[in-house]
């Protein structure tokens, strides 16, 4: 008598399994909906801080051509934010033809432009980093900055990706703390 109850338990087990996963399936995606929705508000502020270091960074310049950034919550490892700059258009196709920069830019004078972003990004994440409310201490704040460099018809392009990391736990320990220590605990990457 003991076997048809065991397998009846068993059998029930077997079919309410695929029910259960689901169920916590679902709930860790309402989860992990609840954290972005938390983050959103952030982001978008520091999307907005960031966007008017890069708008002021090439300002001067209208053949800067500058992609807006755009961040993401990415859940297991903290917020990413990118943008793509177009340091120096040298040339720009328009429906009457070509227009080519009338002032000269100096490789010096690019990298220039490019160490002043960065030096500009690394004191945003310092000042405005700890807006990230909802991120835990091991979560990262990364900022990848897309440098295309676009010359004449026939020069070589010298494109580079800078990527500036940082720990939400370095973040909030060093906030009103010694800026050589802040550049410390960051990661920074250029390729």
């Amino acid at each position: 008598m003991m076997k048809p109850f065991r397998i009846a338990v068993s059998l029930a087990l077997i079919l309410c399994f695929p029910v259960g996963a689901q169920l916590f399936g679902a709930a860790q995606e309402e989860s992990v909906k609840a954290e972005y929705m938390q983050s959103k508000e952030d982001i978008l502020k520091f999307e907005m801080a960031l966007n008017q270091v890069i708008a002021d960074a090439f300002s001067a310049s209208p053949f800067a051509v500058v992609q807006k950034a755009k961040g993401a919550y990415l859940p297991g490892y903290g917020i990413s934010l990118s943008f793509l700059v177009n340091i120096h258009r040298a040339v720009i196709n328009t429906p009457f033809g070509e227009i080519r920069a009338k002032t000269k830019v100096t490789p010096e004078m690019k990298t220039r432009r490019i160490e002043e972003l960065k030096e500009k990004l690394i004191q945003l994440l310092h000042q405005n980093g700890t807006e990230f409310r909802q991120l835990r201490g091991g979560d990262n704040v990364t900022i990848i900055a897309y440098i295309e460099d676009r010359n004449f018809p026939g020069e070589p392009n010298a494109n580079k990706t800078i990527v500036l990391s940082v720990l939400k736990k370095d973040l909030d320990a060093l906030k009103n703390g010694n800026d050589k220590e802040f550049r410390q605990r960051m990661k920074i990457f250029e390729y």
